[in-house]
């Protein structure tokens, strides 16, 4: 069975300085795969290289081969915009500071229109927030369908994207979140990690594809590490951290 992502020879340059380099790995179905590596050697660049966004003024070349679309590279304007609604990809950074009265509902609907292209009721989303976020100890939600993420803290605006995306598109063969656990305290960091489990357990043959300097993460399978010379396979298994509690047998904390 042919992998779902397979980059081969990726190098990555701007201005004759070069951001990845001779990068070549394999996601294969039901894998989750973690992509260490030090500060600065490149591992956004590589996640956003997938996805091809930031493109300007980079050169590239090697293959990045996602299954039923081929190479993302090579891909015109129509078939890069059909390859990222079918991908769930979750960036770094959030940015609602500038969104005024945009409510949770617009966010998280408007994901859903990409992947599905349908629109949801408020109703809709708050069903989706309480299926895959905990309530408070007091029962209220964290946040609702009316909710502005303008006025939202660092850690509920992280807890946002990463729900916007897994909660529309569980179904999705390829997963890429670029550190999850940005800005968020111990409870909402042990939130996301049981909501990317979650998502794990509904869709096994999933392809997972992780950046996290944060090691609290008990279903990750595999660990590759970026160098400047390419990718390194870990010799030794992912060590998963209890400093955010012990999971179950099922990975849940």
């Amino acid at each position: 069975m042919e992998p779902i992502l397979s980059i081969k020879n990726l190098s990555v340059e701007i201005k004759h300085r070069t951001l990845a380099k001779d990068v070549s790995f394999d996601i294969n179905e039901g894998e989750v795969v973690l992509l260490s590596g030090a500060n600065g050697m490149g591992k956004s660049t590589i996640l956003k290289s997938i996805m091809r966004l930031e493109t300007e003024g980079k050169k590239f070349s090697g293959e990045i081969i996602y299954s039923g679309f081929g190479d993302v590279l090579k891909l015109n304007e129509d078939e890069l915009q059909k390859f990222r609604s079918s991908v769930a990809y979750i960036q770094q950074k959030d940015d609602y500071a500038e969104m005024g009265n945009i409510q949770v509902r617009d966010i998280i609907s408007e994901s859903d229109e990409a992947f599905e292209d349908k629109s949801l009721t408020h109703a809709e989303v708050n069903e989706l927030i309480d299926k895959w976020i905990p309530r408070r100890e007091n029962g209220n939600r964290i946040f609702d369908a009316k909710s502005k993420p303008a006025k939202f803290s660092g850690g509920e605006q992280r807890l946002l994207s990463v729900l916007s995306v897994i909660a529309t598109r569980p179904n999705a063969k390829l997963l890429i979140i670029d550190e999850p656990l940005n800005n968020l305290d111990f409870v909402n960091a042990r939130n996301i990690s049981n909501l990317i489990n979650k998502v794990i357990k509904e869709n096994p043959k999933m392809g997972v594809l992780m950046i996290s300097h944060c090691r609290i993460f008990p279903f990750i399978t595999r660990e590759i590490k970026l160098t400047s010379d390419g990718v390194q396979e870990s010799k030794e298994p992912y060590l998963c951290h209890s400093c955010f509690g012990e999971p179950d047998g099922e990975g849940f904390y």
